[in-house]
């Protein structure tokens, strides 16, 4: 009989315990007990200054060229003056444009000699006379990975000075256009992240369709998908070996956080908050007022369901699209458009609604993540996938 009131009091006991962990870490997620400490990144000043010193208007182009183009033969005298000042300076300007271009070549024939693969994908950006930004951006994720090597860094610098370069640009196309070479960032070279990349490409048309519904960058939600997606198959080992990677899925987390793209319970419930109060920083008008409105009474169940709906991720990337929007909307509203700045939306992403305080130098990080022995911030993978120009199906913005 004794024996059996110990058996007893410890079943009572143990439930007890059990109970009141279930309880805490219910507590805990509803009021973001449960977050992650986040860190600045070690590179956000590198980052911020980048920022600073390109516009995304500073286009290859040829737009001075358009005054050129034009007869004169219908022009007054008295316009013939203001004709040749336009000519000069689309001569300038084409002037400035080759100068750069030739100090892009060079900075793509120094990155070649210790990635190649990634001077393939920037030489892939320079043919297509996409912005100086993106290009700047893309050599600065590379340059991050060899900041220790003061020589390299060192020619790097001196091609933003050079007026010449040794090597032309066909016999820079012919050596990297097609080269075959890991790539720098050791995430690429992953089993997860072959699993992950065919696994989005399955859901390309979703992620298209919310990005055009919402108006927001697909290649952003892309971003924060994968640093999520990298996050649960680096830190689930088992279910990957026993689930993801055979069926070439995305991880479909349905505990502490929800869906394809990890979106917590009281973030979701802020979500749809905030598209309804028109006095939050976060709204977005009435167009997006009823977007998330529930069919049904049981709004638990059925946002559950939505977020963690395995066949159908259309809502995981609808939440979080939405999420992208609303914090931008807030910075907008202060004075600050962070809209092609991934690597700041990622990191807001990331710390969440409270955590997103709109000021004019925003920093870069958020949780720690570590892939293959390299500690990422959340916020500098997503900038590093971002410029990587893997995806292109996710294209840049113009």
């Amino acid at each position: 009989m004794k024996v059996i009131k110990i058996i007893f009091k410890f079943l009572v006991y143990s439930f007890a315990v059990i109970g009141f962990i279930l309880t805490a870490g219910f507590f805990a997620v509803k009021y973001n007990l449960t977050n992650t400490v986040a860190v600045v990144d070690k590179n956000n000043d590198k980052y911020q200054a980048l920022s600073l010193r390109f516009s995304d208007s500073d286009k290859y182009n040829q737009v001075a060229l358009d005054a050129s183009q034009q007869g004169t033969s219908t022009l007054a005298i008295d316009d013939l003056e203001k004709q040749i000042a336009a000519l000069n300076t689309a001569s300038q300007e084409l002037a400035d444009i080759k100068l750069r271009k030739l100090r892009d070549l060079c900075q793509i024939n120094v990155i070649g000699e210790a990635a190649p693969a990634n001077a393939r994908e920037i030489l892939a950006v320079y043919k297509g006379n996409s912005s100086s930004w993106l290009f700047n951006q893309m050599v600065l994720a590379v340059s991050l990975h060899l900041a220790n090597n003061n020589d390299w860094q060192n020619r790097l610098l001196a091609c933003q000075e050079a007026s010449t370069v040794d090597i032309s640009e066909s016999e820079i196309i012919e050596r990297y256009e097609n080269v075959q070479a890991n790539n720098i960032f050791p995430w690429v070279n992953t089993e997860s992240w072959e699993v992950v990349e065919r696994a989005i490409l399955k859901d390309e048309a979703v992620i298209k369709r919310v990005a055009s519904e919402l108006g927001v960058d697909s290649r952003t939600i892309v971003s924060i998908l994968i640093v999520e997606q990298l996050r649960l198959y680096n830190t689930q080992r088992e279910y990957f070996e026993k689930f993801f990677k055979p069926l070439e899925i995305l991880a479909n987390a349905n505990k502490m956080a929800w869906g394809v793209m990890a979106i917590k319970e009281v973030t979701a419930i802020d979500i749809e908050n905030h598209l309804k109060n028109s006095n939050s920083a976060f709204y977005l008008g009435e167009k997006y007022a009823h977007l998330l409105d529930f069919a049904t009474d049981n709004q638990n169940k059925e946002r559950y369901e939505r977020l963690t709906n395995s066949r159908d991720h259309y809502y995981s990337y609808l939440y979080g699209g939405l999420l992208v929007k609303e914090l931008s909307a807030q910075w907008d509203r202060s004075g600050y458009n962070i809209k092609k700045r991934p690597e700041v939306i990622a990191t807001l992403f990331n710390i969440g609604f409270t955590g997103s305080k709109p000021k004019a130098d925003p920093q870069v990080g958020g949780s720690i993540i570590e892939i293959n022995g390299t500690d990422y911030t959340f916020g500098s993978l997503a900038h590093e996938f971002y410029y990587s120009n893997l995806l292109p199906q996710f294209s840049y913005p113009q």
